[in-house]
């Protein structure tokens, strides 16, 4: 099995290796499947060869593909452009996010996972899948894109306008020592909550592509096309001389006419005997040039050395990013170059700078839990950990907490997988897959680097954990963040994956769990008479519930932007206790109660009886009522 396999290949190679299928088995099932026009997943079932649970199991043991649960999830709205509506009604797929080219996708059904390469062929994208439940795939197509017409919603982001904050309660003293820094209890969690939340992000309106009523081409149809005569002119025959001088005024041409165009992507397609020149705008795929393979190399090394890549050689995976001003626009460029058994694959993402990172204040805490925040970002030391599952807005508290680290004139050293803010006086090191040097090597280079603050965006193995546990060990400050549902849930994670028990406990100091919810549209949110919001677990006697109904400023669908549902911890010494002692999540959980954490329910309810989040919403998100 090689890495750049297909879907279907990789899968049905992990199915022999775990024994369910024979090599023999397998032979027959692909050449039935193509006889009969189905998938290889059908002829499986069929014949009773494996079951879903068979696939499920594999998939998740033997391939690492994870089990999710959708109703933590809130899909990026560039990514549901990216498969049209009725694709993923069709394939049963829910496109989460993408990174540097990579798209990953909700599959209902673990048989499902046969289809993707058909999938990843129409839209000309890499899938990586995730498994859900069937029933939850299916509805959140049919709400994402629309039961009737299948296209995705696009609402309006505009901040909701909060009332007027209470008067903010004295911050704690300056003059506590680091090493004394502590975070009472009661002043996080009793004092009630009187201000809306802002909203996590507010990403920028795009133009809303027309409603098509017929699927994309394949990339196979598109490729055999004829260039359309509104597509830019771009002469790929100077490649044949392959002189650099020649192949960088190449790469300046497509770059500035792919921007002109409105395009977001730019890619290098390798396909049989030729490679392609592909711009992605306004989520579909056009063809603008074609030449043969054999020159395709020029151009991807122009691309490379464009992006400062040109040291990684062409048999490694590379990830490269700058900024760049092109057609009079400021645009941070990402350059991913893969090789596949056909050439070197090359993606070039275009986007708009980003404005600096929202304050602390601005995301949906209470007062009083930004407050801690801040306290611990001046003057703490220890392990500052943020827990939230994918796409539940843990990168964006991540970059305010190292915006306000470098306001307060700290040093500041930032390890990323990918980088979403650019902060002038944060040191930040983007870890590239084809380097040898590991993200590990890179975290522990910085903290020779006379930084206070050490941070880490997604812990990924025991090694960063045991590094990061380290420097804290060494009294510096640790923001790190971690994929995990909750806090209780990310620590025990994190034992599960080897921290030892006793430093762990010692390195933690403050914690917070996060999951992202849609904001109700202020300009139509009205009382919803049906709401489940009385079943809200805690929530007070009386609480009403609030919905937006649909208006020309929220693009009909009810939501404007989204907000933060958060809970933080200090670890007491009870806390650390459980968690020196490797306790249970029960028995980290009790502990936390017992330290007058204010969970994610309660934090949601508050925001469910200010209207700014509907208890349905709440409900997709925290499941508290079937």
């Amino acid at each position: 099995m090689t890495e750049n396999s297909s879907i279907t290949d990789r899968v049905l190679d992990t199915l022999i290796g775990a024994g369910l299928l024979t090599a023999d088995q397998v032979a027959s099932v692909r050449a039935a499947a193509a006889q009969q026009g189905v998938s290889v997943g059908s002829v499986i079932a069929d014949r009773g060869l494996a079951s879903a649970l068979d696939i499920a199991s594999v998939l998740e043991q033997e391939m690492g593909i994870p089990q999710v649960d959708l109703t933590s999830y809130a899909p990026e709205e560039d990514a549901l452009a990216l498969v049209p509506g009725e694709l993923a009604g069709r394939f049963g797929v829910l496109p989460l996010f993408e990174i540097e080219g990579m798209l990953t996708v909700a599959v209902g059904d673990p048989l499902d996972v046969f289809l993707l390469d058909g999938v990843a062929e129409q839209i000309g994208l890499e899938l990586e899948p995730v498994l859900a439940g069937r029933e939850d795939v299916s509805a959140a197509v049919s709400h994402y894109y629309g039961a009737a017409d299948a296209q995705p919603q696009a609402p309006s982001p505009q901040s909701v306008e909060p009332p007027a904050p209470p008067p903010a309660a004295e911050p704690p003293s300056a003059a506590v020592p680091a090493e004394e820094l502590v975070f009472d209890a009661d002043d996080l969690f009793e004092a009630p909550v009187e201000e809306a939340a802002q909203p996590i992000e507010a990403p920028a309106p795009d133009e809303v592509a027309a409603t098509e009523t017929v699927p994309e081409p394949t990339v196979t149809e598109m490729v055999e096309a004829e260039v359309a005569d509104d597509t830019p002119s771009i002469d790929l025959d100077v490649l044949a001389v392959a002189d650099s001088g020649k192949v960088a005024v190449l790469v300046s041409e497509i770059l500035e006419k792919a921007v002109r165009r409105g395009s977001n992507r730019i890619h290098l397609l390798p396909y049989k005997d030729d490679f392609f020149l592909v711009f992605r705008t306004k989520g579909k795929l056009e063809k603008i040039g074609s030449a043969p393979l054999s020159m395709q190399s020029a151009l991807v090394e122009g691309f490379k050395a464009y992006a400062r890549l040109s040291s990684v050689p062409s048999s490694l995976p590379a990830l490269g990013r700058l900024r760049s001003r092109i057609a009079d626009k400021e645009l941070v460029l990402t350059v991913s170059a893969v090789p596949t058994v056909a050439g070197q694959r090359v993606v070039v993402q275009l986007a708009a700078v980003k404005p600096r990172p929202r304050a602390l204040g601005d995301l949906g805490l209470s007062d009083a839990e930004a407050r801690a925040l801040q306290a611990m970002v001046e003057r703490g030391r220890g392990m500052l950990l943020v827990c939230a599952p994918v796409a539940g807005g843990r990168s964006t508290t991540y970059y305010a907490l190292l915006d306000h680290a470098a306001q307060a004139g700290k040093t500041v050293y930032s390890l990323e997988r990918s980088v979403e803010y650019e902060i002038p006086a944060v040191a930040q090191v983007m870890v590239n897959p084809g380097s040898p040097v590991g993200a590990s090597s890179y975290f522990a280079a910085g903290m020779r680097q006379d930084t206070d603050v050490m941070a880490i965006d997604e812990i990924q193995s025991v090694e960063e954990v045991h590094l990061a546990i380290e420097a804290a060990g060494l009294g510096k400050l640790v923001i790190a963040t971690f994929p995990a549902g909750d806090i209780v849930s990310g620590v025990r994670r994190m034992l599960d994956l080897g921290a030892e028990p006793h430093s762990l406990a010692a390195a933690l100091t403050l914690a917070v769990g996060q999951r992202l919810v849609r904001a109700n549209c202020p300009e139509c949110a009205v009382e919803k008479v049906d709401s489940i919001a009385g079943r809200i677990p805690g929530a007070p006697k009386g609480i009403k519930g609030y919905a937006g109904v649909g208006c020309a400023s929220c693009g009909r669908g009810g939501f404007r932007g989204a907000t933060g549902v958060f809970e933080v911890l200090p670890f007491t010494e009870a806390v650390r206790s459980r968690i020196a002692r490797n306790g249970s999540a029960d028995e980290i959980a009790a502990a936390a109660k017992a330290a007058g954490m204010r969970p994610l329910m309660a934090s949601g309810a508050v925001k469910v009886a200010e209207g700014v989040v509907s208890a349905e919403e709440l409900n997709r998100v925290l499941r508290f009522a079937e």
